[in-house]
């Protein structure tokens, strides 16, 4: 993985519990190069801190979002254009609000969008491809 890439909720938590799959994300924020940024909503850092808060406690998620926000690796997009964008494609498409979120952060940004493999949005993109590139991590 390299340039500026959205990162969905599920690649930021395999990040931040340094899984196996988290080992691709590591690789690119240690080689971002100054002129690439990588970009997410601010639903998916409100997901990210639930889904960690769920499985290691509050003050761990606390702790790991603190750092990830602190070092400025990931720019943050909120803005009604994003939510209309999220919006239009929860209508359009069997696929969670945030993953939605994620895929209009992409469109947006004119970015890659980077999940781990998720079912629901492999059938989607069987039915019709979207407009923006998937990368799934694994």
């Amino acid at each position: 993985m390299q340039g500026n890439l959205t990162l969905d909720t599920s690649a930021i938590i395999e990040f931040l519990i340094g899984s196996h799959l988290g080992e691709a994300v590591r690789d690119y924020f240690a080689n971002l190069k100054p002129d690439e940024k990588a970009h997410c909503s601010l639903y998916t850092i409100s997901e990210t801190f639930y889904v960690m808060c769920r499985l290691k406690g509050k003050e761990f998620a606390r702790e790991k979002m603190e750092k990830i926000l602190l070092s400025n690796m990931i720019s943050i997009h909120s803005s009604i254009e994003l939510a209309m964008k999220t919006g239009e494609l929860k209508c359009e498409r069997a696929i969670s609000l945030a993953d939605c979120s994620s895929l209009a952060t992409a469109i947006i940004t004119n970015t890659k969008a980077v999940f781990t493999e998720e079912e629901e949005l492999k059938r989607e993109i069987a039915k019709k491809p979207f407009e923006v590139e998937i990368i799934f991590l694994g």
